[in-house]
């Protein structure tokens, strides 16, 4: 064990013989050993060698070993080195003097090595257990002190008995300034009651509510400035006293973020209210400026599918005054509200030239130099339009921007296609090229289909497209009146909850006469 511990002596005796022969035993023992000729080498030696024992003779010239014992008590600090005395004085009054000046053993002599071994065997375990728990305890304190949080400890009269590094930093005193003070001297409550709300019903035998939960109260610092803290206390109960541990943060910082993100969540309230507000009123003139009673004709099948709260795609129809049939899907560019306004300057123009019986190639170029007109560089329209004659077999088409439009049979297969070949309207100038229609010659029973491009290229959660065959199986399982029902209910299924990320729309319309219920008039007038 002596090997392992590898422990220095000091040995201070006046007489060289006894000294070689205390070096002889330690020797033997496993020790090193350092010397000393009087009480004041001793002293020197013990602060320039760090021994880890003592063997101190008590009549030497210059200093005894009485006050040099006592004065290497106060230079040890807070490493304990066990002094044992050996001396020839023998009588009760010098044990005892001896042991009082600090000494923690005392052997007179002459002294057998047997003796002597068995008194440095204890003197080993009493060091060995003592720096086990001197090790333990710089363990506890560095942990202590590497909390980013102040613990101090507080016994049953309020007095701080420990603080670690992050208390004193927080309170702005030095730990030698806290120990031993009243706990209420960081308390900006001048009757501390903040800590007596929580550890006096505990010292009166009252149920500890408070014990273990977070309570915030007002700190003051050195200098006297106070913020707001947090406080959790827990009990410890030793042997003969009870002690409290008050852990402690500053919250200063976190009631004003917190404070902050109140009113910004307020400002964010206040300003989603004011939007929808807005949101509101724009679709409430949007919806009055489509002709709603159009729409509800029997051979038109719609939907609409905003990505936010508003959709930047539209479906129009309108009814000439010789009983001509209009449609229109528009997709402006982007979605919600400023996708939406992009169309507006082409709603009211499309009802009055469509009611007028205008052709469709005179419409076109009147809707493409209207937006071109009315939107910004980079806004335009995609659009795809479609007029039947009153028998619904004879008809005319234009895409641009937009999927290819579909001319679907009664079972459901795809009996024509109209590709996009023209640019979206409200980029280029109009020219008679760009502007003619395609046309085309239906069967009865047959459905155009026109869609937006939000459709197709709906995404689910596995990065999956709805896609173009998707769209076609899901018409082709379903009778005419039962297409729109199952391609809606084939995209959900495919997005399966997840948002879609553009506005999608369907207009099917069916290849019939037009139905004579009514003079259809301008739908601006009211």
């Amino acid at each position: 064990m002596t090997q392992q511990l590898g422990l220095k002596v000091l040995v201070a005796d006046d007489t060289a013989a006894n000294r070689n022969m205390m070096d002889a035993f330690l020797r033997k023992l496993g020790f090193s050993c350092v010397t000393a000729r009087d009480g004041r080498e001793a002293v020197q030696v013990f602060e320039h060698e760090q021994p880890d024992l003592v063997l101190m003779d008590l009549m030497m010239p210059v200093m005894d070993g009485f006050e040099a014992t006592r004065l290497i008590r106060q230079k040890q600090g807070a490493r304990w080195v066990p002094v044992v005395i050996l001396s020839a004085l023998s009588t009760e009054e010098d044990i005892i003097a001896g042991l009082d000046c600090g000494a923690d053993d005392y052997l007179t002599k002459p002294i057998s090595f047997a003796v002597f071994s068995a008194k440095m065997r204890t003197m080993i375990r009493l060091l060995t257990m003592q720096r086990s728990v001197s090790d333990a305890l710089e363990r506890v304190n560095a942990i202590s002190n590497a909390v980013i949080d102040g613990v101090m400890s507080v016994d049953e009269d309020g007095i701080i008995q420990s603080s670690n590094r992050a208390a004193c930093q927080l309170f702005g005193y030095d730990c030698v300034e806290l120990v031993g003070k009243k706990v209420d001297m960081l308390l900006a409550d001048p009757d501390g009651a903040a800590l007596d709300h929580i550890v006096r019903p505990c010292l009166a035998g009252g149920e500890p509510h408070s014990i273990g939960r977070i309570r915030e109260f007002t700190a003051r610092r050195k200098g006297g400035g106070t913020f707001v803290a947090e406080i959790g206390v827990s009990e410890m109960k030793l042997a003969d006293r009870r002690l409290f541990i008050a852990v402690t943060r500053d919250v200063t910082e976190r009631r004003r973020v917190t404070r902050q993100l109140a009113e910004n969540a307020d400002r964010l309230q206040r300003f989603h209210d004011e939007q929808k507000v807005e949101q509101d009123l724009a679709r409430s003139i949007m919806e009055r400026q489509i002709r709603s009673e159009w729409l509800r004709d029997p051979r038109v099948g719609f939907a609409v599918m905003p990505a936010k709260h508003f959709s930047g795609d539209l479906v129009l129809v309108a009814r000439s005054n010789q009983n001509r049939t209009y449609a229109m899907l528009a997709d402006a560019t982007g979605h919600g509200l400023a996708a939406a306004v992009s169309v507006l300057p082409a709603l009211s123009l499309f009802y009055r030239l469509a009611t007028s019986n205008v052709p469709l190639a005179h419409m076109i170029r009147e809707l493409n130099d209207q937006l071109r007109t009315a939107l910004p560089v980079g806004r335009f329209v995609g659009a795809g339009l479609v007029c039947l004659e009153e028998d619904g077999l004879a008809g005319e088409v234009w895409v641009g921007g937009v999927p290819e439009v579909l001319l679907v049979a009664p079972d459901g297969s795809v009996a024509g296609r109209f590709a996009s070949q023209q640019l979206p309207l409200g980029i280029v100038p109009s020219t008679p090229l760009a502007s003619q229609p395609v046309i085309f010659e239906a069967k009865p029973g047959q459905q155009i289909v026109l869609y937006s491009d939000g459709l197709t290229e709906a995404t689910n959660a596995a990065g999956e497209m709805f896609g173009e065959a998707r769209l076609l199986e899901a018409l082709g399982r379903a009778g005419p009146a039962g297409r729109l029902d199952a391609t809606r209910t084939a995209l959900a299924q495919h997005l399966a909850g997840v948002p879609n990320q553009d506005d999608v729309s369907l207009l099917l319309l069916a290849c019939e006469p037009t139905p004579r219920n009514g003079d259809p008039k301008n739908p601006m007038d009211r």
